[in-house]
């Protein structure tokens, strides 16, 4: 990439930053392209050069997002395993970058109003509902025994919502110490101790 190319790309990423906090802190319907482009230093001709409309940045951010929330669920690896590198791998993004901790909150608003905002918005985020993903791999591995009895569908969202909490928090206090994947694992896993099954 040459450096045209890196500064086009650096452009376009602090236009998303920006809008993304604006989003979270406003509200679709709050956020202002001309408060976007005075924040980040540029021209409303140069922000419509890269986004077209306030829509087309909101739904690039839903993009970004959605492309996160995604389960092999075609994988040969058992079900708590699945589980476990996502789950690994989104915390490392949470702590490692403050726009992935940010996203999650950006998406959990998202979830509630963006098919309001958007038909694009809200057939992509019902695409990638991890929560609902998640229930046939969580039935799975109560069969397979790895996973704790219980609600499938209950445990997806105890799973799910502890890593979007999280998020939130650090998003909020990137100061605030990041728990231990571990911990969110175990709302799913199942213990064994001394040949006893502990659910």
């Amino acid at each position: 990439m040459g450096n045209r190319d890196k500064e086009k790309e650096y452009r376009r990423l602090q236009i998303l930053e920006i809008a993304l906090d604006q989003f979270i802190a406003k509200g679709y319907y709050g956020a202002s392209t001309r408060e976007i482009c005075k924040i980040a230093g540029v021209s409303s001709g140069l922000l419509f050069h890269y986004f077209d409309s306030k829509l087309a940045l909101y739904e690039a951010l839903i993009e970004i997002g959605c492309d996160k929330l995604t389960l092999d669920v075609a994988s040969t690896e058992s079900p708590i395993k699945v589980f476990e590198q996502k789950l690994f791998d989104m915390m490392q993004m949470i702590v490692a970058r403050p726009f992935a901790a940010k996203m999650f909150v950006f998406m959990g608003y998202a979830v509630y109003n963006a098919a309001q905002i958007s038909q694009k918005a809200g057939i992509m985020l019902a695409r990638h509902d991890l929560i609902r993903q998640s229930v046939p791999l969580i039935q799975e591995g109560q069969r397979l025994g790895e996973i704790r009895s219980g609600d499938a569908h209950a445990l997806s969202v105890a799973f799910w919502c502890s890593l979007q909490g999280i998020a939130k928090a650090i998003a909020l206090n990137p100061e605030t110490p990041c728990p231990d994947a571990a911990w969110i694992l175990d709302i799913l896993r199942v213990y064994k101790y001394e040949g006893i099954e502990m659910q």
